[in-house]
């Protein structure tokens, strides 16, 4: 990941959080992958949220962990939007040293 995937997922947050919507990711978190929500961001670091999940018949509870960019995907949903951000920064900055 690139600095324009942090500024297009930080403009995709933004407008989400505007709308009071939130962006959804999948990560790897305790030996499973799991899903969440991201809650806020900080030093370049995303809280993230995950959503409570049955193994073994045994509910993990909702846990929060600051993560980096390439410590999570952005969930299938929010994708499209996602990539429409970063084509959109590419074409802004393409020509130009970064």
């Amino acid at each position: 990941m690139d600095i324009l995937h942090f500024f297009a997922l930080d403009q995709l947050y933004r407008e989400r959080r505007r709308l009071r919507q939130k962006v959804y990711v999948v990560a790897e978190f305790g030996g499973t992958r799991r899903e969440g929500k991201i809650i806020k961001e900080r030093d370049g670091r995303w809280l993230i949220e995950f959503f409570p999940q049955e193994a073994d018949g045994v509910v993990e509870r909702t846990s929060r962990k600051y993560l980096s960019l390439r410590e999570f995907e952005v969930h299938p949903v929010d994708q499209q939007q996602f990539d429409n951000y970063i084509q959109a920064l590419y074409d802004t900055y393409s020509g130009n040293e970064l």
